[in-house]
């Protein structure tokens, strides 16, 4: 399943449908609405990001598990 990312109560980012992403948990986002990109989700003890795409603002982001 697909959907937008946004951030839950925890602080985590998540799908709609309770699916959740943590330190190390590979996750699969759209870029450029055209095809997928696996990377790993990561923190800074402050939030967490993209491995691969540090600056990229995850809410709003199309993703799924992998």
């Amino acid at each position: 399943m697909s959907d937008t990312l946004s951030k839950n109560r925890q602080g985590r980012y998540s799908l709609s449908d309770g699916t959740y992403f943590t330190t190390g948990d590979d996750i699969e986002i759209k870029i450029d609405y055209n095809y997928w990109v696996k990377t790993e989700v990561k923190h800074n003890h402050q939030n967490y990001y993209l491995k691969d795409y540090p600056e990229l603002n995850m809410v709003g982001l199309t993703a799924r598990k992998p």
